[in-house]
């Protein structure tokens, strides 16, 4: 597994096997290459520095992909420290949606 943070350093989730998941184990979406796109097949970004996802405003956004269904995960991770902020890049801007809603509770 490989955690995403935000390029602020919060931690944002995890990719695992080609999948994305929130920090809390919700599937966002899955990897073409570098390119990320969510479960109904939108662009969402591009990978960098194989720990951040961030969308070059210049660039282009790819045709849509075919939706696909969530990949479910058991439990989530252990969450890792967050990392120092980077410095901003012109042109480039986060792409992780944030803040992230908290996760449902559980159904009795």
């Amino acid at each position: 597994m490989t955690p995403l943070f935000r390029w602020s350093g919060t931690y944002w989730g995890f990719i695992d096997h080609g999948q994305v998941y929130d920090r809390h184990g919700r599937h966002l979406g899955w990897f073409e290459g570098r390119d990320l796109y969510d479960r109904t097949g939108r662009f969402v970004g591009e990978l960098r520095d194989d720990h951040y996802v961030l969308r070059n405003l210049f660039r282009a956004e790819p045709l849509p992909l075919a939706a696909r269904p969530p990949v479910d995960r058991e439990t989530p991770p252990a969450v890792p420290p967050d990392r120092d902020e980077r410095d901003p890049l012109p042109d480039w801007r986060d792409a992780l949606p944030w803040p992230l809603p908290p996760p449902k509770p559980p159904t009795v």
